[in-house]
């Protein structure tokens, strides 16, 4: 697997008060799904899948609200689809594509599972 930001190697964590993030858990999102290899198997059209899930677990209760958060969050999840590109996107779900999400969802689903039997196990 090739890493293609190292965008987590970035991070550091100091108790000072300073320069507060709203939404820190979204850093875990974003990671687990990177480590698990979600966003690679999500990549291209299914990334915006992905942010939209990433922000409805945030809170987004409407794309109006998802495109917001995303856009708070756009060092650490890029450039976030409009919510009218978003709403167009749903809607124009085919088949095959719907496919290749439920496809990348078992997959990474074997991985945690096996990750989550096996005890001290890293992913890498």
């Amino acid at each position: 697997m090739v890493e293609r930001t190292g965008w987590d190697r970035r991070l550091s964590v100091t108790a000072d008060g300073k320069r507060l993030v709203g939404h820190a858990g979204a850093v875990l999102l974003r990671r687990c799904a990177d480590r698990t290899r979600l966003t690679d198997a999500l990549a291209g059209p299914c990334g915006s899948v992905f942010q939209l899930a990433v922000a409805i677990v945030l809170g987004a209760k409407n794309l109006s609200k998802a495109e917001h958060l995303l856009l708070h969050h756009r060092p650490l999840f890029g450039f976030a689809a409009s919510d009218s590109t978003v709403r167009r996107m749903l809607a124009a779900l085919g088949e095959a594509t719907l496919a290749r999400i439920a496809k990348a969802r078992a997959r990474v689903r074997r991985r945690v599972s096996g990750l989550c039997s096996t005890p001290f196990t890293t992913c890498r």
